[in-house]
């Protein structure tokens, strides 16, 4: 890709809607050769983005660039990006490829499907999942006798997260098999299910039927709502009719540059969530593969911003954790929990069980914070 006609094409100020779809047509031509998502938005996300782009006049308010590129993303890479920093290959055992995952001793992650109802730009598995589109029935069902083998054969195992893509988007008939088969193994005491459908898709939660199987299960539905406005009316009605059920619903999410990354955005977000009954389990740094610079955030700015959320809110807010995935598991960024920086090659190493982590930081020139009467353009007068 030619960035000197992208820049000249786009320029620096903000993008109009008439700039937005030259870029992302430079997004469709470069994603198939660089493993990147297709850009994919379900017609209940894109009414939000509608209304976020009429009241700002441009593409760059917060729900807009979690689905759609900016010309950051084609124009902008930093320092140490891969293609895939956590690398999930590394964990995946030899006699169950492509669908397990095992990094901790009693915990394995089975991703039944690469589908989701739309694409995330900031997806850190787009690598793995680009390759995988798309998983059919009968290939499924090869992978639930392999998951349930693979239970047998590791009794340590007391809990299984189904990730993907995203595994709300499987027909009744798929999660009933899904769950049945780890429901036989008795050491198995939780069941986790990860998804984006709630923000992009609620429809996907109107099943009686559906509901009826995850509380049964006892399955713990993880949330990935990243943005106090993905939180609308509609979400909130399903996420009651879902806790109504019983189902224990949690949430995690990324901080990203210039859609989260300010202390009152945060804030807010996590306050909504705790007034829904949701506890947030993490807060994830955006992990440094390719072509993610326009999300990356520098350690010294990301520990700023969580002192000042912790200094002016509540413990039943801030009592998250900011983590960052890795190839040997979650590693908190706390400054304590560094063993070393080296500041001539901008790196943070941390340790977790005797493994070493070699974290390339975000350059602090290429640090350009969000704006909050961008990332809040519903709330700015009343924060003023």
């Amino acid at each position: 890709m030619n960035n000197l006609v992208i820049e000249k094409n786009f320029g620096h100020s903000r993008t109009s809607p008439a700039q937005q779809v030259k870029i992302n047509e430079q997004f469709r031509l470069q994603n198939a050769y660089d493993n990147l998502l297709p850009i994919k938005v379900t017609r209940f996300f894109q009414q939000k983005i509608d209304e976020e782009v009429a009241t700002l006049g441009h593409t760059e308010g917060p729900l807009h660039r979690m689905v759609y590129p900016t010309k950051e993303r084609l124009l902008v890479c930093a320092p140490g990006e891969v293609a895939y920093f956590v690398d999930d290959r590394e964990n995946m055992p030899e006699d169950a490829p492509g669908n397990i995952i095992q990094k901790y001793r009693n915990r394995a992650l089975f991703m039944p499907t690469s589908t989701c109802v739309s694409h995330c730009q900031y997806c850190f598995r787009q690598d793995v999942l680009s390759e995988q589109h798309e998983t059919g029935k009968t290939v499924l069902d090869k992978a639930i006798l392999e998951l349930d083998s693979y239970l047998s054969m590791h009794p340590d195992i007391q809990e299984v997260i189904l990730s993907g893509g995203d595994p709300m988007t499987l027909p009744m008939e798929s999660l009933q098999s899904i769950i049945s088969a780890i429901k036989s193994h008795a050491q198995v005491k939780s069941i986790r299910i990860h998804t984006k459908t709630i923000s992009y898709f609620p429809q996907v939660f109107k099943s009686d039927e559906k509901l009826r199987l995850l509380a049964s299960a006892g399955v713990r539905l993880v949330f990935h709502l990243t943005h106090p406005y993905e939180l609308c009316e509609v979400v909130r009605k399903t996420i009651k009719r879902i806790q109504d059920t019983g189902i224990r619903c949690y949430n995690q999410f990324p901080i990203l540059r210039q859609i989260n990354d300010h202390p009152e955005v945060l804030r807010r977000h996590l306050k909504t969530l705790d007034c829904l009954g949701i506890r947030n389990l993490s807060v994830f740094i955006p992990d440094p593969i390719n072509f993610s610079a326009l999300f990356s955030i520098s350690l010294a700015r990301l520990r700023n911003i969580i002192n000042e959320l912790n200094w002016r809110s509540p413990s039943w807010i801030n009592s998250t954790r900011f983590v960052m995935d890795t190839k040997v598991g979650k590693v908190r960024v706390r400054r304590e929990d560094m063993t070393h920086y080296d500041a001539e090659r901008g790196i943070a190493i941390f340790e977790r069980d005797g493994k070493t982590i070699h974290y390339p930081d975000f350059p602090a020139n290429l640090d350009i914070p969000g704006e909050i009467k961008t990332m809040l353009w519903k709330d700015y007068v009343s924060l003023n």
